[in-house]
């Protein structure tokens, strides 16, 4: 019994410690001494001094080499503009082929393969997700409702944002957290932990475990891993062709992430649960999919019907956030974070028009929520 105990409380320990320096390591990646940057960005056709004024204002607080590259959407017409903040000044530059981790914007294309899957009768967005996998998920029901294709894209799945245990898992390695949560690790987890917290289908919460379960079961029902999918369905015909969720396809063109105080990060490496988060692109990749999404297109429509309603102002389609707007317009929307990447993509489908950020932003930056905010303002919207 005394042995027992000795063991039970070194692990109590062992766990204290692991949060205390989950807990130090988050808190001194924000300390970050600010020094506002001088401007030397200028106008360029399409690109107002109203549109440059305001990225100098959301930016100015980022460190040295940090990069955005931006694309402005309006019908057929893309404009491009870049900065880089060098030796203490932003400069205009062209990054518009740059290659960026887009983060948790690769949820929108993984909904758009479902999507496909879907107008092409191969799954159905209602059926309990077991029918999919040969096999035997832990637990997929609870109060009598089942977790659906539909609500693991919508986030009402009832599954927790991670799956419980991965965070520990990678506690030696915090600046590439998914590393070592190989897919051997996923599947062990999906047997003998999954389960839902709450009544799938009734509460929307942003689950990276849910959409990272989705990818995984696209895959197993084309026989096709998430890369060869997003090829075959997505990159190729939209001639996407810088996009990848391969970081040895793109690391050549990978504009190197940053930590909040400036210094290089390695980009997250998935192992697992690459629908959640795995994809690399550019703005001139983005904008060609976000222009695919005004023309008459029978999977991206059907990606975009709203599928649940949190309240007045927000909807969710499948994998596309929906704000509803005073004027009665709806913007679809998602962002993206990495840990030396942050990313927006904002399109309003009615009048053809959207903005695309992609930056080398670290989401620890006590400025980071700058970014989301860029992305309304230059869309025309109070953020």
């Amino acid at each position: 019994m005394r042995t027992f105990l000795i063991i039970l409380g070194s692990l109590i320990l062992l766990g204290i410690a692991a949060l205390a320096a989950l807990f130090f390591y988050f808190k001194n990646a924000n300390k970050v001494e600010i020094t506002p940057a001088t401007s030397s960005l200028i106008t360029q056709e399409n690109i107002t001094k109203e549109k440059v004024d305001s990225i100098f204002k959301y930016t100015k607080n980022f460190p040295d080499n940090t990069q955005l590259s931006f694309a402005f959407i309006d019908g057929d017409t893309v404009s491009y503009y870049g900065i880089l903040r060098k030796e203490g000044a932003l400069n205009t530059v062209q990054n518009s082929d740059s290659i960026f981790q887009i983060g948790s914007i690769s949820k929108v294309f993984t909904s758009t393969l479902l999507a496909d899957f879907v107008y092409n009768e191969k799954v159905d967005l209602t059926a309990p997700i077991q029918q999919y996998l040969n096999t035997p998920l832990h637990n997929i029901e609870k109060d009598g409702k089942f977790i659906t294709l539909k609500s693991l894209s919508n986030h009402t799945s009832g599954l927790p944002r991670l799956p419980k245990g991965m965070l520990m898992n990678s506690i030696l390695n915090m600046d590439d957290p998914y590393k070592n949560y190989t897919q051997d690790k996923f599947e062990k987890y999906l047997q003998e932990k999954l389960a839902p917290e709450t009544t799938p289908g009734t509460k929307m919460a942003y689950s990276n475990l849910g959409v990272g379960l989705l990818g995984h079961i696209l895959s197993e029902v084309s026989g096709k891993n998430f890369e060869t999918l997003l090829q075959e369905k997505i990159f190729i015909p939209y001639k996407m062709n810088s996009s990848s969720s391969l970081p040895s396809i793109v690391e050549n063109r990978l504009v190197s992430g940053l930590s909040p105080k400036g210094d290089k990060v390695p980009a997250w490496t998935f192992s697992s649960m690459h629908g959640m988060g795995a994809i690399n692109s550019n703005v001139e990749d983005l904008a060609k999919f976000a222009q695919a999404n005004f023309t008459i297109n029978n999977i991206l429509n059907l990606q975009r019907i709203k599928t649940f309603e949190k309240n007045e102002k927000r909807s969710v389609a499948l994998g596309w956030m929906i704000i509803n707007t005073k004027k009665s317009n709806e913007l679809y929307f998602h962002n993206g974070a990495t840990g030396g990447y942050m990313s927006s993509m904002l399109l309003d489908i009615k009048n053809k028009k959207g903005v695309i950020i992609l930056s080398n932003v670290n989401f620890s930056h006590p400025d980071s929520k700058n970014l989301d905010k860029l992305c309304f303002t230059l869309a025309g919207m109070q953020p």
